[in-house]
């Protein structure tokens, strides 16, 4: 459990390095005294993002059920802006929104497990995400980076619910390296605070081109993608990466007694080490399309009961994802090398 607990925490790292990463893809005043981070040839970043992924056929088994309920699909929807907000001099201030939400259609389900399968079932489970971002650049070679976010996540009704029980805080600083054009990593410090508890973790970032066609990004050591450049633009990611959400769910249960109220807040995670190929398409101007297959290895969900601190590992199987993306990126000559 301890080891599971400390690989979700690493991918939200990684997916703040993923964030820091496609920030600096916009554009700042050319300035030879001052870095501008990145790598040459590396993946485009996204200032709108609009996503699917399909999770069909997979099952959960906790080690209380008698047998496995299995799980038709899981589908998820996101969307992201990245709004620039400051550009003064080398400093550069974004503002991040995000909507996002999944859902479960389960075909059979264990009666060991059936109130919270059933209302994973029925509801939409939901991530509204306000953050900021801050880039300063100190030098030639090397930055500092700052992300701060406040996300509601959970079964509410509505766009967001401010009661604490959905709430998440995070804040990630890193201190960026860039030894030339081709090589840059950073080392930095991830908080999270969220129903379930507080943490705090190192991380580290390495982003390397070897030549024309190939460079490695990575979110170490959770994220690791190798990078073949195509021609006009288009590449190929091949990549293995931690992926995970976590969610407040009010599970109504089927009976009630003196001793057990009618609702128990549960915080359920998934959890999967994937291990996909993609490829990006750049139709010209600012828009791309991103086609994914991989294999999701589900390793790591499981549920809390909030009342009484109970975990349970729901033991998933593996099963194969599938994303289709569409985004904007600005072109190169909105940016400088």
């Amino acid at each position: 459990m301890k080891q599971g607990i400390t690989i979700f925490f690493f991918f939200l790292i990684a997916n703040f390095l993923c964030a820091q990463g496609e920030d600096s893809n916009l554009a700042l005043e050319p300035n030879p005294e001052f870095c501008k981070p990145g790598v040459s040839n590396k993946s485009p970043g996204k200032g709108l993002l609009i996503e699917y992924t399909y999770n069909p056929e997979f099952t959960y088994r906790p080690t209380n059920a008698e047998q496995a309920s299995e799980v038709d699909a899981n589908q998820r929807f996101l969307s992201k802006l990245k709004i620039p907000v400051l550009y003064k001099n080398r400093v550069k201030f974004l503002l991040g929104l995000k909507y996002g939400f999944e859902r479960y259609n389960f075909d059979d389900i264990d009666p060991e497990n059936a109130s919270l399968f059933r209302r994973l079932n029925e509801s939409k489970l939901k991530d509204t995400e306000v953050a900021s971002y801050f880039i300063l650049p100190l030098n030639h070679k090397h930055y500092l980076s700052l992300r701060a976010s406040t996300s509601f996540r959970g079964d509410y009704d509505g766009l967001i619910s401010t009661d604490s029980k959905y709430l998440t805080y995070r804040v990630a600083g890193i201190f960026g390296i860039k030894k030339h054009k081709d090589l840059e990593y950073g080392f930095g410090v991830y908080y999270s605070r969220n129903v379930r508890r507080n943490i705090i973790f190192p991380f580290g970032l390495l982003n390397w081109t070897f030549n024309d066609r190939w460079g490695l990004e990575a979110g170490i050591p959770v994220a690791m993608r190798l990078r073949h450049n195509l021609k006009d633009g288009n590449l190929l990611m091949f990549a293995a990466d931690y992926s995970s959400q976590s969610y407040t769910v009010d599970v109504r249960n089927d009976f009630t007694t003196l001793n057990k109220p009618d609702d128990t807040f549960y915080h359920y995670r998934r959890g999967s080490i994937e291990l996909s190929t993609s490829y990006m398409r750049h139709f010209g101007g600012w828009t791309w399309m991103q086609f994914k297959l991989g294999y999701a290895l589900n390793i790591n969900s499981d549920a809390q009961n909030l009342a009484t601190g109970l975990e349970y590992d729901l033991r998933p199987t593996g099963s194969i994802v599938g994303t289709v993306s569409f985004f904007l990126s600005p072109p190169k000559k909105h940016t400088h090398k």
